[in-house]
């Protein structure tokens, strides 16, 4: 039955790291806020969804600086930027204003202000304020999108004033303006004081009727058909799934999950960064990984080996000794012998042997 659990318990271990593998991205952790890569309410996973069945090609950006060195064969390009959380450096900046200045489009949904460097990089004189708008006491709110000649009603959540004095308004609930459109080099470029609009929880269904499915049509569509959308997933940070999220996942993601290091440091830590803690789960899963192997090899590994095998070997050399130098300490001893009662050391003859194994025997 032993024989069992240790094989039982090999082979758990060994899914556990088989799935950790599997996952192309650590289990149990996933990007917060708007990151195209997260699945929950306010991720971005949905409209990444929607723009391929539109028919554009999208691109996730991890690094705007390098996206310059693969340039798009298509004519048409869009940049789409939903609620950063972290800001843009004055390199990404210059990354995305050349961009937008070869012709490509621009969209921007930000109820923050880290958006604005962007627009301040291309001379556009719009600007997000950051502070959320309310309504009745409530910052969840019914206004008004007008992009394509057509009032459409949607509700906004934590939406932010946008204040440009070239833009054209095409989103508002009474004199808050929430979204303008403006021209840059030909191109145009949206800016939204929102981005909970294109969000996973207002695109939870893509049919045609949902209002958010239209705005983000009718914005595409103004701009151009069935180009390339560079959609950033740069500015986002990490969080842990939680236990719920893991209860509905799938038991290979789960055991991944669970066995993963980085998701408990994230859960446990603050205001640490996100380099750092990734350095200290590196560390740990390389421990974790070896300790794994190490067990599941048929010895027990070098230090193993060497506390179980060595060390009574040595044990049972030093009681061989000391009875030695007792016998060698009696009166009866060879004078040769009893050098060695002293701690000395003396090569001994035949005959002092036989004495030697004699009274052992006797013993």
């Amino acid at each position: 039955m032993s024989v069992r659990n240790a094989d039982l318990g090999k082979l758990v271990v060994v899914v556990f790291l088989i799935a950790l593998l599997a996952e192309p991205f650590p289990a149990g952790v996933v990007l917060s806020g708007a990151s195209p890569h997260n699945t929950s309410y306010e991720g971005t996973s949905r409209l990444r969804e929607l723009l391929g069945k539109l028919g554009y090609e999208v691109r996730l950006v991890d690094s705007w600086t390098l996206t310059l060195l693969y340039p798009s064969s298509r004519s048409c390009r869009i940049i789409l930027i939903v609620s950063p959380e972290k800001p843009f450096t004055p390199e990404e900046t210059s990354a995305i204003a050349w961009l937008v200045r070869s012709g490509s489009g621009l969209i921007i949904a930000d109820e923050g202000t880290y958006s604005n460097a962007v627009l301040e990089a291309l001379g556009i004189d719009a600007r997000i304020l950051g502070g959320y708008v309310s309504f009745g006491g409530s910052q969840i709110f019914h206004g008004i999108v007008n992009v394509s000649g057509a009032d459409t009603l949607i509700y906004f959540a934590y939406a932010s004033r946008v204040v440009s004095s070239k833009g054209v308004v095409v989103a508002y609930r009474g004199d808050a303006v929430l979204g303008v459109k403006v021209s840059v080099g030909g191109s145009p470029a949206y800016v939204f004081g929102d981005g909970s609009i294109m969000t996973n929880a207002a695109l939870s269904s893509l049919s045609p009727d949902n209002p958010y499915v239209k705005l983000v049509k009718e914005v595409l569509n103004s701009i151009c058909l069935g180009g390339t959308i560079y959609l950033d997933s740069s500015k986002y940070g990490l969080k842990p799934v939680t236990t719920a999220e893991l209860m509905n996942s799938n038991l290979t993601y789960f055991a991944a999950a669970v066995s993963n290091p980085f998701r408990y440091l994230l859960t446990f830590s603050e205001n640490t960064g996100v380099v750092s803690l990734s350095m200290v789960s590196l560390i740990l899963s390389l421990i974790f990984s070896l300790t794994i192997v190490g067990r599941l090899l048929p010895w027990k590994g070098i230090l193993t080996t060497y506390y179980w095998e060595i060390t009574p070997r040595l044990k049972r050399r030093g009681y061989v000794l000391s009875r030695v130098r007792s016998i060698a300490c009696s009166e009866d001893a060879p004078d040769s012998l009893k050098t060695l009662c002293g701690g000395g050391r003396s090569k001994l003859g035949t005959s002092d042997l036989t004495w030697l194994l004699s009274k052992v025997s006797v013993e």
